[in-house]
């Protein structure tokens, strides 16, 4: 893995907590596959338009990666434990992060799984 692609995973991941942090909708539309699987850390899973219009400003959360595996040159699984306050207790959550990109584009999230650390 070269380290530009890299880098560009790390930032996409930190524009992930940005954007939610943020509540910003519009950013994260721009991060996404045109279409998402995501199972929330309640072990819901929500499709690409349900997690949008779900998204308000909170946070703040720290983003840690973990590891970066390449997945051949256009797929890559991205782990992360991501810090926030919840109802103010301070809470980790285990990520998994599937990413995909069409020849030339940028890296999109297409699956993405997480669950409270410790379960």
């Amino acid at each position: 893995m070269s380290d530009t692609t890299f880098e560009t995973l790390q930032r996409v991941n930190e524009s992930i907590s940005t954007a939610e942090d943020a509540g910003d909708a519009e950013a994260l539309d721009g991060l996404l596959a045109p279409k998402l699987a995501f199972r929330r850390a309640n072990r819901e899973v929500v499709d690409r338009e349900e997690y949008l219009a779900a998204i308000k400003r909170s946070g703040p959360r720290q983003t840690t990666l973990r590891a970066i595996v390449m997945l051949g040159r256009d797929r890559a699984l991205v782990t992360c434990d991501v810090s926030m306050a919840v109802d103010g207790v301070q809470k980790t959550f285990e990520n998994a992060r599937l990413f995909i990109r069409a020849a030339g584009d940028e890296w999109k999230l297409l699956g993405w799984a997480n669950e409270p650390r410790g379960t």
